[in-house]
């Protein structure tokens, strides 16, 4: 061992092995020079019973006494039971807390966790969302920064939309919990969760049966008058006859489809499992009328993939039949209200719309309620018609005669 200092470090030659100088005023600290004569400073200390040796810089960008000093830090921070490794990654996250913007981290959430772990549709939701809300106003904070006084505010200013105020609010929390993960904001600070939610109200809009023949014939009229492609048209009449979710039929290839079975099988949902779409002669029918055009049954644009938007197709013909306030998803809601209506039962109606859980198909209670107080009144009356007929009349029994009995008794 040596007292490091700078005319010593600078002395130390290269013999072609890798070997560590240890300093004699401080046990643990010492200069590493590597075969090819590059010299770097460590701290060597056992921590948990294991060895660690950890990186002080390399000379002569470092200086002995700076070196020192910060091998005298983390060796002390060994002593106390401390990893020094983690102390410097808490460290460098500091650092990075105080330069790293709302932006940055968007790029990094996006690339690391949304693009590769959600669903497509998902994904470029909350790429919208960060693009046309979240970064206007947020971009260039640091996310250490984000207080919220300022996202109380951002949030007011879009109460004329609550439910895309909160949906936005809901992507910015999301946000900010990837960096409390990632060390950039501190845990459990993020102010999101401490901004009051807008009331949304529970809208829920069921088509009558003369309401669901003018959509149709909106649909047509749109398609013939060139508002909406064939594929896009065919897409929104699957939508009535199927009751399914529009991401389902945009997802869905003709190469899911069984024939012979009649249904769509789509190995992912919005579930997450796979849904099976069932098809009535009428989805059949719309089908088979209309052209292939790649591997997606709703064909888009682009050569090779799908419809982009049904909900775009569906306002561009909705208010020729004066449904304006009728959205597409109103379609499914309608699908199932007309079977509720026709006595079908809530559990046959979820498989039917692919409900993971039979409580979301409990919104149609009230309607199969209804179905079934008809029947009932229908029985009700059938009962009353046969009580009213009153007993059969003596001349209209005809008396059947005793049954013969066999010699041996049967």
């Amino acid at each position: 061992m040596e007292k490091l200092t700078e005319d010593f470090v600078s002395a130390l030659p290269a013999n072609g092995k890798d070997r560590i100088v240890f300093d004699i005023t401080l046990p643990g600290f010492g200069i590493r020079v590597t075969a090819a004569g590059k010299k770097l400073f460590i701290a060597r200390a056992k921590f948990d019973g294991t060895r660690r040796y950890v990186a002080l810089g390399d000379f002569p960008r470092t200086k002995v006494a700076k070196a020192r000093n910060d091998a005298r830090r983390v060796l002390d921070a060994i002593r106390e039971g401390r990893d020094p490794l983690l102390d410097r990654a808490a460290r460098v996250m500091a650092a990075k807390a105080k330069t790293w913007t709302v932006a940055d981290l968007g790029e990094r959430w996006m690339a690391e966790i949304v693009t590769p772990k959600r669903k497509p549709r998902t994904a470029s939701d909350y790429r919208r969302i960060l693009d046309q809300k979240i970064l206007p106003t947020f971009g260039d904070t640091t996310v250490a920064g984000v207080v919220w006084a300022d996202v109380n505010k951002w949030h007011s200013k879009m109460k004329d939309t609550p439910r895309r105020a909160n949906y936005a609010l809901a992507v910015f929390k999301a946000l900010l919990n990837y960096g409390e993960k990632v060390g950039l904001r501190a845990p459990h600070t993020n102010p999101c969760t401490k901004i009051e939610m807008f009331r949304e109200g529970r809208r829920e809009r069921f088509l009558s049966q003369a309401e669901m023949a003018k959509a149709a014939q909106a649909i047509t009229s749109a398609e013939l008058d060139g508002i909406n492609g064939p594929h896009a048209s065919a897409g929104l009449r699957l939508a009535m006859f199927t009751g399914a979710r529009s991401g389902e039929l945009l997802a869905s290839k003709w190469s899911d489809i069984d024939w012979e079975r009649r249904f769509i099988r789509l190995m992912d949902s919005k579930t997450n499992d796979a849904r099976t779409i069932h098809l009535n002669d009428a989805a059949v029918e719309i089908l088979k009328t209309l052209p292939r055009v790649g591997p997606y049954i709703v064909a888009g644009a682009v050569k090779g993939e799908a419809y982009r938007s049904l909900t775009r197709a569906w306002v561009k013909c909705r208010g020729r039949a004066g449904l304006d306030d009728v959205r597409l998803h109103d379609l499914r809601h309608s699908y199932a209200s007309l079977a509720a209506s026709k006595g079908i039962s809530l559990q046959m109606i979820g498989m039917l719309l692919g409900h993971k859980v039979p409580a979301t198909t409990a919104r149609y209670a009230h309607l199969a309620r209804d179905a079934a107080a008809g029947v009932n009144d229908q029985l009700g009356a059938a009962m009353t018609a046969a009580i009213a007929m009153g007993p059969p009349r003596a001349d209209n029994v005809v008396k059947l005669k005793p049954k013969r009995r066999r010699p041996d008794g049967r």
